[in-house]
């Protein structure tokens, strides 16, 4: 069965904005003929929440979403109270694991149910021909989720940007490879399906090859999904007789092994090299009962789709607690040259839901995980930086800085390079309520002016400026939607520059040296940026912009 949807967009003069929308649908006695009569209080209710209504304050980001909700729900008749429920209970769930009252891994679980893709879509389309309120092309598809079984027995998970763009995660696709497995305690009960036994006091090995990209690393996580130590790139010592590419530039034919362990034990007094203990659950009080441990790899050389690097997975090997192999698995290749790589087949249409949290002037957020006691798999090495935007206060968001330089793998410069500010960072757009990455790409794909400067202009495709080139400014894809959320991730969260631009966002003092560095983001509209371009967006909107010349 087809379960594809796509209904016909309203006229565009109807999507300017949700608020015009409704006041059009409730004097034109043709439509309101034609909905049902019991829905105009669910019309009603949708535009006092796009127009910023629903009390908010005090509660954690998701509680608020799950509130929003809760207003369409009371209004709801009943053809489409049932999936607005789902949708309420879903957020809600998702906020109850943020504070710690169910586990995360549960939560995950009814994110990727993919029947959630059906409940979106039935209520969009319920919203549009009661309401008259039509986001995008209006199609959705309920699907399959994407199998990320590997071709490596050792690496029993993949997961790319065509395999995982969905809930549970707000993922980075420009270039984001995961390669994962998860260790089950032998002392914990027998050994599910999926999972590799381990003895407590026993340890995992792995003996690989530094990856051809800007940044790798190990990332073992609890069954709370917190994170435990990383094992980077740059930290991994190389084997005898080869060189870590992150720490100096290797010479021609150079070998690049290193060898990187997982011990399922307490931490001792004298921590041995490349090494994670992941024995106790962060904090180091609980024992562990399984860990799930990733391999992620950004940026890679070989460019944004489903690849390793240029290398295979690193062999691993399973020791138990007398120092024996119990398992052995060889360095493989996940991807197959002349396979056609999985996609999902999920689709999320664009709910004409507002999200609470885009305020003006914008605020910003350096959480990873909407301020959850769960780490909830976030990349510990990374410094997030959020921002959201609306509609409702103009139909782009300008983002100025100084830009942090970078070595350009992709272009032969050595990630080893000396003098760069930083290793990496990205942008990525999304909406809350699909789950999913709209628009990522790396520092490199910014345009640069002459000061240093780089210029972000969020906007759908129809709002884009027509004077990008000509400002030096780029473009990054709002989406279909009413609002949304931009993210960076910067790498590493400790360098003082990053520290630093963080400490600014959230109030803090940052030396007149490192100011420009720090994102101001203001709300503007299109026909202004292109009569005074990212100085006259700063004015409107009383933003001192001499410190971003």
């Amino acid at each position: 069965m087809d379960r594809t949807f796509s209904t016909e967009l309203r006229p565009t003069a109807l999507r300017v904005s949700v608020a015009l929308c409704l006041f059009v649908l409730f004097l034109n006695s043709a439509t309101a003929a034609a909905a049902e009569p019991n829905s105009a209080g669910l019309c009603l209710a949708l535009e006092h929440v796009n127009r910023g209504g629903v009390d908010t304050s005090g509660l954690a980001e998701l509680a608020g979403h799950a509130r929003q909700v809760q207003s369409l729900v009371d209004a709801a008749p009943e053809p489409v109270v049932a999936d607005l429920v789902v949708l309420r209970d879903t957020f809600q769930a998702w906020a109850d694991a943020v504070r710690g009252v169910t586990p995360m891994a549960r939560t995950f679980a009814i994110l990727r149910d993919p029947e959630f893709a059906g409940v979106q879509g039935r209520i969009a389309d319920y919203i549009a021909k009661q309401c008259g309120v039509r986001l995008g092309d209006g199609k959705y598809n309920v699907g399959t989720l994407a199998s990320r079984e590997s071709r490596c027995p050792g690496w029993t998970s993949v997961g790319n940007p065509m395999t995982f763009n969905h809930f549970p995660n707000l993922p980075d696709i420009s270039g984001g490879n995961y390669f994962a497995q998860r260790f089950w305690l032998t002392d914990s009960g027998p050994t599910p399906p999926g999972m590799f036994a381990v003895e407590p006091g026993g340890r995992v090995e792995f003996r690989g090859q530094y990856h051809r990209a800007r940044y790798f690393a190990y990332h073992p996580n609890d069954e709370d999904l917190n994170n435990l130590k990383t094992l980077r790139d740059i930290d991994l010592d190389p084997d005898e007789g080869s060189v870590n590419p992150f720490r100096e530039l290797p010479a021609e034919g150079s070998k690049n092994h290193y060898t990187a362990h997982l011990v399922f034990d307490r931490p001792p007094a004298a921590l041995a090299p490349n090494t994670s203990y992941v024995g106790a659950r962060k904090g180091g009080i609980k024992k562990t009962t399984w860990v799930w441990n990733m391999l992620r790899l950004y940026a890679s050389d070989l460019g944004n789709g489903p690849n390793t690097g240029g290398v295979p997975l690193p062999a691993m090997k399973i020791y138990n607690a007398k120092g024996e192999v119990t398992q052995h698995y060889d360095e493989c290749e996940p991807f197959d040259p002349g396979q056609e790589h999985k996609k999902t087949d999920i689709l999320f249409p664009s709910l004409p839901i507002a999200d609470h949290r885009a305020v003006n002037p914008p605020a910003w957020s350096t959480s990873s995980n909407f301020d959850s006691p769960s780490d909830t798999l976030a990349n510990a090495d990374v410094q997030y930086l959020a921002t959201f935007f609306s509609k409702r206060h103009g139909n782009i968001l300008v983002v100025r800085a100084r830009t942090l330089t970078t070595a350009n793998s992709r272009a032969g410069e050595p990630i080893s390079t000396p003098g760069k500010d930083v290793r990496l960072f990205t942008l990525c757009t999304y909406n809350i309520w699909s789950g999913s990455a709209r628009h990522c790409m790396l520092d490199h794909d910014l345009r640069v002016d002459g000061g240093g400067f780089y210029t972000l202009i969020v906007s759908e495709e129809t709002d884009r400026p027509s004077n990008l080139a000509d400002v030096a400014a780029t473009w990054i894809d709002w989406g279909p939607y009413l609002d949304g959320q931009l993210t960076y991730r910067m790498l590493y969260r400790e360098n003082d520059l990053i520290s630093r631009i963080a400490f600014g966002l959230n109030g803090g003092f940052v030396p007149d040296d490192m100011a420009a560095y720090v994102p101001t983001a203001v709300a503007c509209n299109r026909a202004r940026f292109e009569k005074a371009g990212w100085e006259g967006c700063f004015k409107h909107a009383g933003v001192d912009a001499a410190g971003y010349r």
